[in-house]
This record gives C-alpha cells, structure tokens and sequence, in this order.
C-alpha cells in the first residue's frame, strides 16, 4: 500500500495470492447473505457483492434474472490490454447474463477526514450473433465496436448497447457495508468501453472512524460477453481535519448577558453551524453575526455545551464547557463599609433634623431613611 493510498491491494497487484471465495447476496427483494462461491476468487483485501434474482424491471422479458458473477485477478497473459498498470487487474463477468456486482472495502479513517475514490475501468461488452462475436478489442454500440468509448451516464443519444455497461464508484461515509443503503454516496455512472479510463471520482466526509468503498458494475442486456475491468483503485485524504478552537467573549458570563463565541481555525469550514445545549439539555437558539462568529443569550445558570459542526461529520470539530454564573442584583460598584441610619417608623422631621444638628452627616454621609427593606442587604430586582 502507497502512503497515500488507504485500500489494501487497490492495484491488485496481490494477483492470486490470498485470493478467497466469499461473498454477500443481495437477493432481490430479500436479506443479504453470506455465501462461498467457487467461481468467485475475490482479490485479497476485498469482498464481492451482487443483486440475484427477479424481477428485471427494465427488461420483463429477461427469465433468468440478475446473475451471480464470476470474479478473478486478471493478468497480463492471455491479454496485458486488460491491465493498466503493473502484473494484474480484476474481472468480473457474466456470461449470456446481466449483473449488478462488484467489490468492497471498509477502511478505518479518523472521523471528519475528506476522501476521495478513484479508479479505472473499462468493458467488454459482445454479443451474441454480432458479426464479430467473440472479437476480444470489439464491444457492441453504433459509436463504440474497435473504438476506446466513454460517456457519462445520461448522455442524450446514447444507443441501447453503449448504455449496456454502467461502472459507479461509491463511498459509505459511515462504515456501512450494504451498496443498497441510502448512505452509500455514489459518484456519476459512466459507460466506458474497450480500453480503461477513469471513472467519475466521488469524495466524502468520514461520518465515523470507517468507511467503506464499492466498486459497481451494471448491465442492461445479457450479451454473451458482460465483462467488467478494473485496476488502479485509490482511496486518497483530500483535507485533512481542521484545528478549531472556540472562544467565548465574555468568558465568564452570566445568565441573561448576550455572549458571542469565535471559532478560530487553520483553513476555511464551509458549512459550520454552532450549537449550545443548556445545564437543562435544551437546545438554545443561536444567531450567526459574522464569519466563524456566533452570539446567543443563556436563560439559565450552569454549564452549557458549546459545540462547532460541519455538514457530513458524526462528531463536533470541537467543543467547551461554559460555566453561565447566576445573575446577582444589588451588588455595589465596589465594596465598603456601610451604615444605614434607620429612622422609627413614627419619627416626624424633627428626627432627621437632629441627625443633621448633630453633625453625623457632615462626617460621614450615613444613608438616612425609614425604611427596614431599603436597609437590608439582598438580592433585589431594582
């Protein structure tokens, strides 16, 4: 394995060695499961996968279904045109049947790094009674026969046979091993024939601490010869994970005060969102004011989760614990010795006259009143 390819055996250069026969139906309609098969001699490192069964929605008249492939390294002998690079390459083919099958992978990966898989690819896509049945350099398509083809998927114009073959490079963000599933992230089809060319990349975002990566091969028509190559499989870091770190403005704030946070990071997060949860699990609701900068206001006291997300990643690429203190009313701009001259509820003028006969005033500008609550010390509202 090359330091920047994650697959093992990718290029498939193992050829036979550790070769094994195992691999996972999809029947139609059905529960995947697990089966060895003799003409299956999966390239080490990987596992082969296929659809079996009715009905073939697109072709009613097709009685026989999708079919169990045959899978194998294949050499430079009998024909080095099938490798494109080093001793080996990999077929799979159905003979006088369609497939829908291929190869996958899961790979360990630190959660939240960028991916990107690519291959190459090709097929020999031959019929039955065409005038050159059975000619290895020669694939059925008004546009194709001796010539190297290649055509996105959905292309207008495109003849029944060039749509025969259909290759698709997939990634499961989450580890998943099902090509089914809904979070199998698929890059655009391509239909390529007789020599290799690549195949629509596609890149994700690691979900967890795995992926997984498939290799998809698909036919319409069961010609007589549906064979599918592939050699070159990379799975490449195209960004590695962000450094972030949060910081709070005031960063010992209390409840009702409005508080603004700013993410701090090494290069561009496309996509983030922050989110605070309070002491109480709530969800607060937060305001994005500028680039990489948020503010919300805590309605109650305690530690808030402070948390930075960016589409397509499981976990947070970062997080704080804030500590909102409670908010205390009445408190002095600064701290001294007070007194607090309380007057008799019945006292009449004359009383706070005497206070100021006396002098007391002059000296110490004591707080005079008559009331025992303005006296008190306490946690008032106004």
């Amino acid at each position: 394995m090359s330091p920047q390819n994650l697959l093992q055996n990718g290029d498939f250069e193992r050829g036979w060695e550790g070769t094994h026969h195992w691999c996972v139906v999809y029947p139609v309609g059905g529960t995947p499961y697990e089966r060895k098969a003799g003409e299956i001699a999966c390239p080490q490192g990987w596992t082969a996968w296929y659809l079996h069964g009715l009905p073939v929605e697109h072709d009613p008249q097709n009685a026989v279904g999708w079919a169990a492939p045959e899978v194998r390294p294949c050499g430079l002998i009998p024909d080095p045109a099938r490798v494109r690079s080093g001793q080996f390459g990999c077929l799979i083919f159905t003979f006088s049947r369609i497939h829908d099958a291929g190869l996958f992978q899961r790979v360990s990966v630190a959660p939240g790094t960028r991916l990107k898989l690519s291959a190459f690819a090709h097929a020999w896509s031959n019929a039955w009674g065409s005038r050159h049945e059975s000619d290895p350099r020669w694939s059925e398509g008004s546009r194709v026969g001796y010539n190297s083809f290649f055509a996105e998927a959905g292309t207008p114009g495109l003849d029944d046979s060039e749509r025969n073959f259909t290759f698709w490079l997939g990634i499961d963000p989450t580890g998943g091993t099902n090509p089914y599933a809904p979070t199998v992230v698929w890059g655009k089809g391509a239909h390529i024939y007789n020599a290799y060319h690549p195949v629509p990349p596609v890149e994700v975002t690691a979900q967890g601490d795995a992926v997984t990566v498939f290799l998809r091969s698909r036919t319409l028509w069961p010609f007589k010869h549906n064979d599918a190559y592939w050699d070159d499989v990379v799975l490449e870091v195209v960004g590695a994970l962000p450094q972030v770190s949060l910081r709070a403005e005031p960063d010992s704030p209390e409840v009702g005060q409005n508080i603004r946070i700013v993410a701090q990071v090494n290069q561009p997060i496309p996509g983030a969102e922050l989110r605070v949860t309070g002491p109480d699990n709530a969800v607060l609701p937060v305001s994005a004011v500028g680039p990489l900068t948020w503010e919300f206001v805590p309605q109650k006291d305690g530690v808030h989760s402070v948390a930075l997300w960016v589409p397509d990643v499981a976990s947070p690429l970062a997080q704080m614990a804030l500590t909102v203190r409670p908010r205390v009313w009445g408190l002095p701009r600064e701290q001294y010795a007070r007194t607090y001259v309380l007057l008799h509820p019945g006292a009449g003028r004359e009383w706070a006259q005497a206070i100021l006969d006396s002098g007391a005033w002059d000296r110490y500008r004591w707080t005079i009143g008559g009331s025992a609550d303005d006296a008190g010390i306490g946690a008032l509202l106004d």
